[in-house]
């Protein structure tokens, strides 16, 4: 089969590949029909991912067909269309039983090695699928697969956090940053909040944010409007989507006293330099979230389903698999918003 691998940092190639094959008796194969690039491949390709094997099948958006299963699945049949989970949780540990699963003991993310135990990914022709019975989720006819693909993660990562913010009706939310992840929780905040206001340093991402409905604004003067619309108080919610210092410190700085700052960017610094005297006198929550499709995926399918959400609208690049490396080079240059890969055998 044909897949999207990684061979050396910087060097992403389209390569044949053995099909896989079924390993365990949960696990299934998917033959993929789209699948998306997102802002988590782009750390094992700038080699920031510690331990990463070269030859890792990328990619953990996918949606597609089952053609094949273990012996123990059961809920998943053959001929169903799927999503799956960007990560995959056995179901079994404490944090599982609990109701964490993006916590889980035995967890692995589609696409990589190093950090988890290796898993290939979904931007390849096919996919096994460990433990399908809870990773894939049966999809609606009514839904496209474009649309589903950000059903795997990014849409259940922008609402978790605004989830696990607490974020209420007439809430003012500011989003920094609006990559993918970012577009997805205002998206979803203006779902609830009052006001939305994103932030971003490129102009093509404000535009998008405001045809989403938000007030859009440039990093430098998102204070002077945190304020107009708070009359100084700060912002009740800051999701923090950008995943670098000058984003989390300026999300600092927008929130209001006894607000939250909602971290989905990913951040991997050991010496961020928190203001702890800032955080206890304001009374500031600072909160980290992954994304949890596995708890949130069916809710966010119906509303999708209903034409209450339509995040195809930040798609904007469509791909044929083979052209997967200039996907990434638009992708590392912040000249795509979003790539989705056309993976049909």
């Amino acid at each position: 089969m044909k897949a999207v691998v990684l061979v050396e940092p910087g060097d992403i190639q389209v390569l044949s590949v053995p099909d896989p094959e079924i390993e365990h008796p949960g696990d299934a194969i998917v033959r993929v029909s789209q699948s998306a690039i997102c802002g988590a491949d782009l750390f094992p390709f700038h080699g920031f991912t510690p331990g990463f094997e070269n030859g890792t099948v990328l990619g953990h958006e996918f949606v597609g067909e089952v053609v094949e299963t273990g012996a123990d699945v059961d809920r998943v049949k053959v001929g169903q269309r799927v999503v799956a989970t960007s990560t995959i949780s056995d179901g079994s540990c404490d944090h599982c039983l609990a109701g964490r699963p993006s916590q889980c003991s035995g967890r692995s993310l589609f696409g990589y090695s190093g950090v988890y135990p290796r898993l290939d990914g979904g931007q390849a022709e096919l996919v096994r699928v460990p433990v399908a019975d809870r990773v894939l989720m049966p999809l609606d006819d009514a839904i496209s697969d474009e649309a589903a693909v950000f059903l795997g993660d990014i849409l259940p990562t922008g609402y978790a956090a605004l989830k696990r913010a607490d974020a209420g009706l007439g809430d003012v939310v500011v989003v920094v940053g609006c990559g993918p992840v970012g577009l997805m929780a205002v998206l979803c905040a203006m779902r609830l909040a009052v006001n939305v206001i994103a932030v971003d340093t490129i102009p093509e991402r404000r535009d998008l944010a405001e045809r989403l409905g938000a007030k859009a604004v440039a990093p430098e003067d998102s204070s002077a409007m945190v304020d107009q619309y708070t009359r100084g108080l700060g912002a009740d919610v800051v999701v923090e989507a950008a995943g670098s210092p000058g984003g989390l410190t300026q999300a600092l700085g927008l929130v209001r006293g006894r607000g939250v700052v909602s971290v989905v960017g990913a951040h991997f610094e050991p010496d961020y330099p928190l203001d702890n005297g800032h955080m206890f006198e304001r009374e500031i929550s600072l909160i980290f979230t992954i994304g949890d499709p596995f708890n949130d995926r069916a809710r966010l399918l119906k509303l999708m389903v209903n034409d209450v959400l339509d995040p195809t609208v930040v798609v904007s690049h469509r791909m044929p698999l083979e052209d997967a490396a200039e996907g990434y080079a638009l992708f590392d240059s912040r000249e795509a918003t979003k790539v989705v890969l056309d993976c049909s055998l």
